[in-house]
């Protein structure tokens, strides 16, 4: 009956299904604290791993995605436990289909919100794999992948990033110019998280990047291509 209905439906059904699932395992936490061997917790682990298996049906890894995203926000989630989560999200981000990506990257982005320190402490790992993907990955979900992670990132302003604004910009160039105007549009979202990180004071750190802007505008200009123009207008 799932595949007559609408994509949008289903989405609010997962959902509303994964935030039930996990409130759950909350209330039996208000009760008794189990931790990670909370029966209930053991269970949607067990189930997790199964639906978020590459092998499964994408509905069964979207259902897996919803559960992960409700999770994050159980209170009672130990350091393990937030630990496991994290791995599985960064496993998904790795995926080759663009729905598990979407999900996946709005998981990393809860995650980076919420500060765990089993994300916080793999920052620049994530970094140095998107800039991989950017540089030589030719799977166009991984690089629409790896350009929202790094917009995530910037965008929350994290201060080891700072160090990476040279390489960002750089890696941005080609993006920028992308035959995909999706990709296009992602990378000038990225760049705006870029630029956003660079303090207006010190201009040592804001000139180089204003000189990258400048660049890119007459390098889009002078491709007269429809692509180049887009680029340049972003």
């Amino acid at each position: 009956m799932s595949e007559h209905l609408r994509p949008d439906i289903l989405a609010r059904l997962r959902t509303r299904a994964a935030q039930q699932l996990c409130s759950q395992v909350t209330d039996s936490e208000a009760i008794e604290r189990h931790g990670e061997q909370n029966p209930l917790y053991v269970e949607l682990n067990t189930r997790l791993v199964k639906l978020l298996n590459p092998a499964s049906d994408i509905l069964d890894r979207l259902a897996g995605t919803a559960i992960l995203l409700a999770l994050v926000d159980v209170d009672s989630l130990e350091d393990k436990q937030k630990f496991r989560i994290t791995q599985q999200t960064k496993t998904q981000l790795a995926g080759s289909e663009m729905a598990i990506s979407n999900e996946a990257v709005a998981i990393y982005k809860k995650l980076i919100e919420k500060r765990w320190a089993s994300v916080m402490s793999s920052v620049e790992t994530e970094v140095n794999r998107c800039l991989e993907w950017l540089g030589s990955e030719r799977n166009e979900v991984r690089r629409m992948t790896a350009l929202r992670v790094i917009e995530v990132l910037c965008s929350n302003h994290l201060v080891p990033l700072h160090s990476y604004l040279t390489k960002f910009f750089a890696t941005l160039s080609n993006p920028l110019r992308d035959q995909r105007s999706e990709i296009r549009v992602a990378a000038a979202r990225t760049l705006g998280a870029c630029m956003g990180l660079i303090p207006m004071s010190e201009r040592n750190v804001r000139n180089p990047g204003l000189n990258f802007l400048y660049e890119e505008l007459q390098r889009n200009f002078q491709m007269a291509s429809v692509e180049g123009y887009h680029g340049a207008l972003l």
